[in-house]
């Protein structure tokens, strides 16, 4: 029979107790008193270390652990290192502090094409003034601008003032204070003087060398060289017509030639120069046969030439500098075999222009190698030769010996003088052919000559005399002693190696010799090997000379 549920119980009153609900506990006083010990201990925990009794507990605690420790004996291995004090390098650091300037802000960049016309004057290496214009203009498109040579082009433009040429003796003597009283017949000279045509040829060899290098953009002369002379005068003295070339200039010093027979060795510090020649123009021909000093030097670098030359496989232009080279190496080699030169360094001579050289047959005062010089430097005159050929477009050089006659502080690098302050007058047409080696006397005594002719009466005791460098020393002299007793009439001579008899002293006399009263007319004849006695010796006499 089923039981129906009663109306008056809800649902869940109806369902009964549910099998999920825990039985009540059993046994709950002992969990109580658990429970309420452990919270009187959190208590007194908790409350204890306000009270007096806490510093009482922590001391008692720490004598119980003290006491534990000191039962426990611990061993240990203790490693013992000892510390070597060592010196302690300190770096000190300083710090520098620098204001660094904030960089300014870069320009704007431009929006459109600007055009451009700039000037910049500034100087030349050579003391040359250069000013630049810079100038631009709107082209068109890169790729086609860059075939048409007319975009981008150079147009150079060298303004130089040609100098004019002094003519005059107040001219002259702005320069040469001295040279009117050296030179007194000057002015008489000076009344129908010309200026040179070679002056102007000068200056336009000058001029067009300056052309033809500034188109190829090549070094070009500096200003020093270009105003190098001041003058060229043509001169004739009115009453001797002796014809002289002055010529107004500096001094460079050229250090060339060579010559085995008067000098078999040379210096280094010369011929090792870039521009040093063994040759000079005026040359003669060897009179002994000791070699020239550099001929082996020359033949070494000949040998070298051709080895490099018989190479295979050298580039055309090589083999063309190298066959040069052997051609012109074996004509200095040949020249040096047959011939000797100056020597700048022991000769003193000048250096004449290659432009005169033309015009050796159509102008009367044109200088030729041989001709006398004079230089005139600072009150002193100096007798010389043309003795060699410069460039064309250059005027003043001396040898060495004579640059530093005029300045001992000159050397092959360094000139004499370089203001223009040299007058050289040279006597066209004196040269004597055919050329000889230096003889300075012989110089001298010309040089005086055409000096006089040009109306210096007092030439020889105003021109500086030249010491010979290499003349030989002088044999000594001979020494008379009378004849040995018993020959008449000769007069016996030291030989040679011999000691010349004592010179009685001062104050003594020495005996004079007996004369016959009356002569012999006729001297006694005498065979060879025999001798012949005479009762007084004669008078001693110069010997006469022997004839073959």
């Amino acid at each position: 029979m089923i039981k129906r549920p009663d109306p008056s119980l809800t649902p869940m009153d109806q369902r009964g107790p549910s099998p999920w609900q825990s039985k009540p506990p059993q046994g709950n006083a002992l969990g109580k008193l658990i429970r309420l010990l452990l919270l009187v201990i959190i208590s007194i925990l908790l409350v204890l270390p306000f009270t007096p009794f806490a510093g009482k507990i922590k001391n008692a605690l720490k004598e119980i652990v003290a006491a534990a420790q000191k039962e426990r004996v611990i061993t240990r291995e203790v490693e013992k290192r000892v510390e070597v004090p060592r010196e302690v390098v300190k770096e000190v650091v300083k710090e520098v502090v620098r204001e660094v300037e904030v960089p300014a802000p870069p320009t704007p960049l431009p929006e459109n094409f600007i055009a451009r016309k700039e000037v910049d004057v500034s100087n030349f290496y050579n003391g040359i003034t250069i000013k630049t214009n810079l100038i631009t203009e709107q082209g068109t498109y890169a790729s086609l601008e860059r075939k048409d040579p007319e975009a981008y082009k150079a147009e150079f433009q060298l303004s130089v003032r040609v100098p004019k040429a002094n003519q005059s003796l107040s001219e002259l003597s702005r320069i040469n204070p001295k040279l009117p009283e050296l030179l007194p017949g000057l002015d008489s000279m000076l009344a129908t003087a010309k200026v040179s045509g070679f002056y102007h040829k000068l200056y336009e060899n000058k001029t067009n060398g300056i052309q033809r290098d500034i188109t190829r953009l090549n070094r070009i002369l500096d200003r020093h060289n270009f105003f190098d002379c001041e003058t060229i005068l043509e001169l004739t003295h009115p009453t001797t017509s002796r014809k002289a070339l002055l010529i107004q200039s500096e001094m460079d010093v050229v250090a060339d030639g060579s010559d085995g027979d008067r000098m078999p060795t040379l210096d280094e510090y010369i011929f090792m120069s870039d521009y040093y020649q063994p040759f000079t123009s005026y040359a003669w021909a060897k009179k002994t046969s000791t070699p020239n000093p550099l001929l082996a030097r020359w033949e070494e670098r000949l040998k070298k030439a051709k080895e490099q030359f018989a190479v295979k496989g050298l580039s055309a232009d090589r083999n063309r500098e190298l066959k040069a080279t052997i051609t012109q190496l074996g004509l200095e080699i040949a020249e040096m075999k047959a011939r000797s030169s100056l020597i700048a360094e022991k000769d003193p001579f000048i250096v004449i222009s290659l432009l005169f050289r033309p015009y050796a047959a159509t102008n009367k005062h044109t200088p030729n190698i041989g001709d006398y010089a004079v230089v005139v430097h600072e009150g002193k005159m100096y007798p010389a030769i043309c003795g060699d050929y410069g460039p064309s477009h250059k005027m003043g050089e001396g040898s060495l010996r004579l640059a530093k006659t005029v300045n001992p502080n000159a050397t092959p690098y360094r000139r004499p003088e370089s203001d223009l302050k040299v007058t050289y007058i040279v006597f066209p047409g004196t040269a004597e052919k055919p050329n000889s080696p230096p003889n300075l006397d012989h110089w001298h005594q010309k040089c005086s000559t055409y000096l006089q002719e040009i109306g210096t009466p007092n030439a020889a005791e105003t021109l500086h005399k030249w010491e010979d460098l290499f003349k030989k020393p002088e044999p000594p002299p001979v020494v008379a002693t009378p004849p040995a007793p018993g020959t008449p009439g000769t007069q016996a001579t030291a030989p040679a190696g011999s000691t010349p008899p004592a010179t009685p002293p001062s104050g003594t006399t020495s005996p004079a010799p007996t004369v016959p009263a009356t002569p012999p007319a006729t001297p006694p004849a005498s065979a060879p090997g025999s001798s012949t006695s005479s009762a007084a010796p004669s008078t001693p006499t110069s010997p006469a000379p022997t004839n073959p």
